[in-house]
């Protein structure tokens, strides 16, 4: 049932709520976004590659862009909210409130260590899966318990959005953003874990780490 004639029958956030929430949202992006470019700049050096294993060139482009929906998204919710939240795509059901609540939480959460990513990894954080001449396994913040937090992150931010605007597109592209990180995750494991790469010493780092979440949560 579409949001529009559900509203009396369920617990959905009214339109205003969650119009207010779109745009403090909005502000977080640019101020996240920002702060990710800084993190992940490491002085402005171009990286050197010894070894790739990059995925075909159209989900090269479709990864940045799934990651950009969950960061976006709020923007337009905020500027035009009949067509971001009160469209034939958006469903409600009992209790919905509940999970768009968990959804901005799970929205704030994965924003939050995708930045705190790219701030640990600095210059290493590329699009490319390769590995840079003077590469080095990062042991550091989240990376000492989780061999992806940026996957984990942008994954978290694609449901949490969808959560919050109980959006079937959105859903889509959560699952979407979910396939295509783990298809990005277990090639570069393969490719860290190569002659090529770190060898035994990266296979010694994902025996104590978990690929998405700590290790003693899975």
């Amino acid at each position: 049932m579409s949001l529009r004639n559900s509203r009396s029958r369920t617990a959905v956030l009214d339109p205003l709520t969650v119009r207010i929430l779109a745009a403090l949202m909005a502000v977080a992006s640019i101020v996240g976004i920002a702060s990710f470019r800084r993190g992940s700049a490491g002085g402005g050096r171009s990286l050197e590659f010894r070894a790739e294993d990059n995925p075909p060139a159209f989900l090269q482009v479709v990864w940045p862009i799934v990651n950009l929906v969950g960061s976006t998204y709020p923007f337009l919710a905020a500027i035009l909210p009949d067509v971001a939240y009160a469209s034939p795509l958006n469903v409600g059901f009992p209790f919905d409130a509940v999970f768009q609540v968990a959804g901005l939480l799970l929205w704030g959460g994965g924003g939050l260590l995708v930045v705190w990513s790219a701030r640990v990894l600095g210059r290493f954080m590329v699009v490319q899966i390769a590995i840079s001449k003077d590469h080095e396994i990062v042991r550091t913040g989240p990376y000492a318990r989780i061999r992806h937090p940026t996957y984990a992150g942008a994954m978290a931010m694609s449901i949490g959005v969808a959560l919050l605007f109980l959006s079937v597109a959105l859903v889509a592209v959560a699952i979407l953003c979910v396939l295509i990180a783990n298809y990005r995750a277990r090639k570069e494991e393969r490719l860290l874990a190569s002659p090529n790469g770190f060898g035994e010493a990266y296979r010694a780092y994902m025996a104590t780490t978990g690929r998405f979440l700590p290790r003693r949560w899975v």
